[in-house]
């Protein structure tokens, strides 16, 4: 992550908190996916909707008429 290095300095500056969010959300993640591994039970994400479920882009689809239906 620190090779992200203008996110990286972004996100430090004083008027963002001081601190590499991105990387730590990132980190917190995989902590929670490496749990998961290890008890055996199932990672539960933090996205939503989760990935495979719902549209990706609605605002998109609806300019283009799609339906969704």
């Amino acid at each position: 992550m620190d090779s992200f290095d203008a996110l990286r300095r972004r996100e430090e500056k004083p008027q963002n908190l001081g601190e590499f969010r991105t990387k730590r959300l990132i980190l917190e993640r995989y902590d929670a996916m490496s749990e998961a591994t290890r008890t055996g039970e199932p990672y539960q994400t933090v996205l939503d909707p989760p990935p495979g479920h719902g549209p990706r882009h609605p605002e998109r689809d609806v300019l283009r008429g799609a339906d969704l239906g």
